[in-house]
């Protein structure tokens, strides 16, 4: 195990590899606050050298003149991008909650008609098994204590679905969502379809198959959990997701599928264009206001980590 170091002393070490930390007491306060681990080691590789294969050099080293106030700005920004991306993932996880729950109980009114296994996809019983599982636990821990479960199960024998769902994380949903027999999962995907031609008022639009919106709501999981969870996030490797359809809508092409991107694609989709709208603009102006924050890497350097093209993000917004 790493032997325990005093402030000073992590100060004096980034101070040998090249890093331009003042000796004012503003670095020092500013990592008591945050952590060193978070902030340095969470945002160090940006700023560090590399060989001609783009591999860290060792011992690691800065490049020449980065300052300490560069790793803070990151830091910093990538703290307002887990805000942001938190604040409207969960309008539309409040939107889908509703979406799923009046859909199922429109075509499924008999109530608990979540825990019958015939209301679900018939090839995985296990899968489907797991999730009536969550579904039942979900009531059971909740049943005993003050609020919609108990008043439900008190006054009527039972929980509505679109009283549950409010007890469930976006990732059940994903995952109840994903047991749903196909004809359900499709009137989801219309739902949302239909609600972007209206609110864009066009006939057209990416192709949205339930396929996606599965896609959608795996990547939104991923990213919802490391704004939670105060996670980085920027730089974050989400693995391949599919985009394709909505990224060719837009005529994007410079973009990595792999990367933050992704959900702002998806985010245009599901979300109503109000609150589209507001995120675009708030996510401009946190480019806006760190853009000049860096000298020893370009902003674009940034944003690349984030699979961002300035100019094709802008069809989007």
């Amino acid at each position: 195990m790493k032997e325990y170091k005093m402030f000073n002393q992590q100060l004096g070490i980034l101070r040998k590899r090249g890093l331009i930390v003042p000796k004012d007491g503003r670095p020092k306060r500013f990592l008591e606050q945050e952590n060193y681990y978070n902030v340095i080691n969470g945002y160090k590789d940006l700023f560090l050298q590399k060989d001609a294969s783009g591999n860290l050099s060792d011992p690691e080293h800065y490049l020449p003149n980065t300052h300490f106030n560069e790793l803070k700005a990151l830091f910093l920004f990538d703290r307002e991008l887990r805000i942001l991306f938190l604040k409207y993932i969960l309008i539309f996880e409040n939107s889908f909650k509703t979406v799923l729950s009046h859909e199922f109980s429109k075509k499924y009114p008999k109530p608990n008609s979540y825990l019958d296994i015939k209301n679900y996809v018939e090839d995985n019983p296990k899968k489907v098994l797991q999730q009536i599982a969550i579904l039942t636990k979900t009531i059971h821990d909740k049943v005993d204590k003050n609020g919609a479960v108990k008043h439900y199960i008190e006054e009527h024998g039972s929980v509505p679905l679109w009283v549950l769902v409010n007890y469930l994380t976006i990732g059940n949903l994903a995952h109840l969502y994903n047991i749903l027999v196909d004809t359900d999962k499709n009137t989801i995907a219309k739902y949302y379809a239909d609600k972007y031609k209206r609110q864009y008022n066009t006939t057209s639009m990416p192709r949205f198959s339930s396929e996606y919106l599965g896609a959608a709501l795996k990547i939104i999981n991923l990213v919802r959990n490391k704004c939670a969870h105060d996670e980085r996030l920027y730089n974050s490797d989400f693995g391949n997701v599919r985009v394709v359809n909505i990224a060719e809508y837009y005529g994007c092409t410079k973009y990595d599928n792999k990367r933050i991107i992704v959900a702002i694609f998806y985010l245009k989709v599901l979300l109503d264009k109000k609150y589209f709208q507001k995120f675009s603009a708030a996510l401009k102006k946190i480019f806006a206001q760190y853009q000049n924050e860096f000298n020893t890497v370009a902003f674009s350097d940034v944003l690349r980590m984030m699979g961002i093209d300035l100019v094709e993000l802008q069809k989007l917004m």
